[in-house]
């Protein structure tokens, strides 16, 4: 997730510091937590206060989870005219780019993650993902080589094109207007202007960085991202960030039913009225194979330490478990064939065993990576 622009070969020299964005982020933490406390604390609280800002906080941050990163960043599902509307003018209040540089940034992202193209890579450090990066001056992103797309879409130009106006009229000014409805203008500046907008870049800067040094490699091994279920808390369910580096094209980011992710629930929503169309989620083999993959990705290496028997046994549980994936996988298709034909009511029963083999598989792998890990 982004805020500011780049590009592979821009990476290649030593960019120069821009000056008025890094005042703007180091000035608006200021004006928006301490400002907010000492006029709080002469003025008076105010319950509509914090609401304003968490109201405000749940459009902005819909708007950049399900909008800019999900819809536009990604192509996820399809959504209607209105709901990018919406995206396009609550995102904007994020201040963190329009629609066409953030996408585009971040394809970039995807494309070289932790390499010296990748304009956020944790490689640099944690400051560096989290705010560092934002600071210099890159050029302009490669929008007509990853988001030739979003240049076809007219709400992404006319956001491009109004974007600034809509950070300051819109990001400041109705927060302001609904302060003044309550009698107190300034405080709803503070609350829903600067107090949000810190609260909105920081989590956001958390995909980035703390996504990317802590938690769970779950999907990928491979690469640096995490699934950190305090991120996901704080960013509207972005912090399940090992299964979006791995499947980046799926609606969703917690893929259980108790993960924490309103984005995914908000999209859901979207789909039952007929707002959004076309969701795409992972099929339930692919999501265990990866999982498969990343675990023994860690487990393989501790196997040339065990003992020749032990290390037998472990071999025979992953064959049984590639081939209980391989079964679910053949039985999968076979599900989607059958729930697709209106000739076939016995689709159900293929999908009970499909998620038994997948179950199997699991157990299977689970108890090779706890024999394996035993000897470590």
């Amino acid at each position: 997730m982004k805020t500011t622009n780049t590009t592979p070969s821009s990476l290649t020299q030593k960019p120069g510091i821009d000056v008025a964005l890094m005042s703007f982020l180091m000035l608006t933490p200021l004006i928006g937590i301490a400002g907010t406390a000492i006029y709080t604390y002469l003025h008076g609280f105010a319950l509509w206060m914090p609401l304003l800002a968490l109201g405000m906080y749940a459009a902005v941050g819909i708007s950049i989870c399900a909008g800019y990163h999900r819809f536009f960043s990604h192509k996820s599902y399809e959504a209607s005219r209105p709901v990018q509307i919406f995206y396009a003018i609550f995102g904007a209040m994020a201040a963190q780019n329009s629609i066409l540089l953030w996408s585009s940034s971040h394809r970039t992202h995807h494309q070289y993650v932790d390499r010296d193209w990748d304009p956020y890579s944790i490689k640099r450090g944690f400051w560096w993902a989290h705010i560092l990066w934002i600071f210099h001056k890159h050029d302009a992103p490669d929008i007509e080589g990853n988001a030739s797309d979003l240049l076809a879409n007219p709400i992404v130009q006319w956001q491009a094109r109004w974007y600034k106006v809509l950070v300051i009229v819109v990001g400041f000014g109705l927060p302001t207007l609904i302060g003044a409805l309550f009698g107190d203008a300034l405080a709803g500046l503070l609350w829903g202007g600067f107090l949000r907008l810190v609260v909105i870049h920081h989590t956001t800067f958390f995909v980035n960085s703390l996504a990317h040094y802590i938690g769970s490699p779950r999907y990928n091994a491979e690469v640096s991202a995490r699934d950190n279920w305090a991120v996901a808390l704080l960013t509207l369910g972005e912090g399940y960030h090992s299964f979006h580096h791995r499947f980046p094209s799926d609606f969703r980011n917690g893929i259980r039913w108790f993960h924490w992710d309103p984005a995914k629930w908000f999209i859901g929503v979207l789909r039952a009225l007929r707002l959004a169309s076309d969701l795409r989620s992972t099929p339930t083999p692919q999501v265990e194979q990866a999982r498969m993959q990343a675990a023994l990705r860690v487990v393989e290496p501790r196997l040339t330490s065990v003992p020749d028997s032990v290390a037998g046994e472990i071999h025979r549980l992953l064959d049984n478990a590639r081939d209980h994936l391989t079964t679910a996988f053949a039985l999968w298709r076979r599900y989607v064939a059958e729930r697709s034909s209106d000739a076939s009511s016995g689709w159900r029963r293929t999908r009970q065993n499909a998620r038994q083999h997948l179950r199997m598989c699991r157990r299977h792998w689970k108890q090779a990576c706890k024999t394996a890990a035993s000897f470590a």
